[in-house]
């Protein structure tokens, strides 16, 4: 979705807080920006008389107060201003030859500069100085004059992901934003992917009824699962509305064990003409708790947290695959308790912890989790 331009001293102004504020203006510039450049507005002039013809590239000098930035695809309205008042402190004070040179685009009727390289230096220059006059160095880039408001946005979103690519401080939602605007074809197609589940990835959705923050966890559960046990994992969790925020590591997990016990799991749907995997997750996310709560009113529903326990510790899946299949024989043993379902009587569970795909998910296991495995598969995972 589309939004309006921001002026960035504007939104320092709004939402550094005072004590950074203050603390930025305890330091002062330590060096000098460069010489004999022309004045960005007087680019912009010879831009709009003619003078200079648009595409190209003017390396000049900025005034603070002329700098804008679009939040459609930057991350303007997120800044850390503690981060700046770090950076400031460690440098001894805003340092031009360390701001090295900024980038921005002249978009043509508004004559606004928009910058996709530099929100923090900006705004770090602007804090330690309190002048909207203040000048900084920047890659002018002209807009040709005919181009759409879309081809401008692409252009400069283009611009500002190959930069982000390259910063480790952008998280990775900010690099799908603005690769999805750059209309990456990477980002576009995860975009359409998860869009018929009504999932939004880095407000690139507004309309949106999930979201789901890890938007490479996604693009590894498509590339270890197969899209069709994806889509069959977001199927069943957006209907049930099991949460709102959709973790990516159980997203892979939940994947994962669809296909590596698909076999079993459609045992079960094919002998009792029913969703097996959807039913489970109904149980434990939405109606564990109620049904509990005359008996034992400690019972609660389970969480995507309590499926990913240890996930920060060790990355591997295994661990919250074996906690898959403990929720899905708990729940299979319930509904066989009542009559409700049937499994191949041969085993105990509905998926076998004795059997060959258990076995072999096992060998697949990395040793330093392996040995443990089998006790998660057998043990309920929450109070």
């Amino acid at each position: 979705m589309l939004k309006e331009l921001v002026r960035i001293v504007d939104v320092y102004d709004d939402r550094a807080k005072d004590t950074v504020k203050a603390a930025l203006l305890n330091h002062s510039v330590i060096d000098s920006h460069s010489t004999g450049l022309p004045m960005m507005e007087d680019v912009i002039e010879q831009y709009k008389s003619g003078k200079l013809t648009a595409p190209s590239s003017v390396l000049c000098l900025a005034r603070v107060g002329d700098l804008w930035s679009d939040p459609t695809y930057n991350r303007i309205l997120e800044l850390r201003y503690s981060n700046q008042k770090q950076h400031i402190e460690r440098r001894g004070g805003f340092s031009h030859v360390s701001a090295d040179v900024l980038s921005a685009f002249v978009r043509p009727n508004i004559w606004k500069a928009v910058t996709t390289k530099g929100n923090n230096r900006t705004s770090m220059l602007y804090g330690v100085t309190n002048d909207l006059n203040a000048r900084i160095v920047i890659s002018c880039k002209l807009h040709p004059k005919d181009i759409s408001h879309e081809e401008m946005i692409r252009i400069e979103s283009l611009d500002h992901t190959i930069d982000a690519v390259y910063r480790t401080n952008q998280s990775g939602d900010h690099k799908f934003k603005s690769a999805y605007y750059a209309k990456e074809s990477w980002a576009v197609e995860l975009y359409k992917f998860v869009e018929p589940f009504s999932i939004d990835i880095a407000g690139t959705n507004e309309d949106a009824e999930f979201s789901c923050p890890s938007h490479s966890y996604l693009s590894l559960a498509r590339k270890l699962a197969g899209d069709e046990y994806v889509k069959k994992y977001l199927r069943v969790f957006t209907e049930l509305k099991c949460d709102t925020v959709i973790f990516g590591n159980a997203v892979v997990a939940g994947s994962l064990f669809l296909k590596t016990f698909a076999k079993h799991i459609t045992e079960v749907d094919t002998q009792n003409n029913r969703d097996s995997f959807k039913d489970c997750m109904k149980f434990w996310f939405k109606q564990r708790e109620t049904i509990y709560k005359e008996v034992d009113p400690s019972k609660k529903c389970l969480t995507q947290q309590e499926l990913t326990e240890g996930n920060a510790v060790y990355k591997g899946n295994e661990p919250a695959v074996s906690r898959f299949v403990s929720i899905y024989n708990e729940y299979c043993n319930r509904e066989k308790l009542f009559d409700r379902l049937t499994f191949n009587g041969t085993y105990s569970t509905a998926i076998p912890l004795g059997g060959d795909v258990f076995e072999n998910f096992l060998d697949m296991a990395s040793v330093v989790v392996r040995s443990g495995l089998r006790d998660m598969a057998n043990n309920p995972v929450i109070r």
